[in-house]
């Protein structure tokens, strides 16, 4: 589950090592919400866009939204009201394992798959959450029945516990997922202040038409 922003950039970043590392992978990017939720889930999108033009309104509904009262309100909602909806289109995608990039996509998604694993009388689809936030994290990113949750900080990891009692065990610290094209000019550019590293960054800005003399 996928949807605007760095959180789509995110999925885009990991899809794409998955191609590289496993050739034959195929994937799906879903924005859920924007097809099977109700309001006000199906407009995130249009409101991702209005509250990033007001950074005041989205530091609010952040800091209104961000504790357990507002979580536990959340999940029982899209639980009784998307919960058929979300679980068609999931299925009907019938996936191998499911990565989330977006907080809002972890408890319902992970409920779902549940009950399905119960019903069929199988193992559960594998289900992994990457947080994409470095220095705080709202509180809907930490579900202790994932798999996996990929984080990239130390500051993420400590909320992961205190808040959404996930246990470390379970937690890998790797930074953020990023293009594998800064992937591969981290790669050529070595130590930034070598004779090699600066003759790199040097020919990048040439590429570029960048000034050498001005910094960027």
């Amino acid at each position: 589950p996928a949807r605007v922003g760095g959180h789509r950039a995110s999925a885009e970043s990991l899809a794409k090592q998955f191609q590289l590392h496993f050739p034959d992978t195929t994937y799906d990017l879903l924005d859920v919400w924007s097809d099977c939720g109700v309001l006000p889930y199906r407009k995130l999108v249009s409101a991702y866009k209005h509250l990033s033009a007001h950074p005041r309104q989205w530091g609010a509904l952040y800091h209104l939204s961000n504790n357990y009262l507002y979580e536990f309100a959340m999940d029982l909602h899209t639980a009784l009201t998307c919960t058929r909806r979300v679980r068609e289109q999931l299925l009907a995608h019938d996936p191998d394992v499911v990565v989330s990039v977006h907080p809002t996509m972890n408890y319902l998604p992970l409920h779902i798959y549940e009950t399905v694993a119960r019903e069929r009388g199988e193992e559960r689809v594998p289900f992994f959450t990457v947080v994409t936030d470095l220095g705080a994290g709202h509180c809907t990113w930490f579900q202790p029945g994932v798999d996996r949750l990929y984080v990239g900080s130390d500051a993420i990891v400590r909320l992961a516990q205190r808040r959404g009692g996930v246990s470390r065990a379970n937690m890998r610290e790797l930074g953020l997922p990023i293009r594998h094209g800064f992937a591969v000019q981290a790669e050529a550019l070595g130590d930034r202040r070598s004779a090699g590293g600066v003759a790199h960054q040097r020919g990048v800005r040439r590429e570029l038409g960048l000034a050498e003399e001005r910094r960027v």
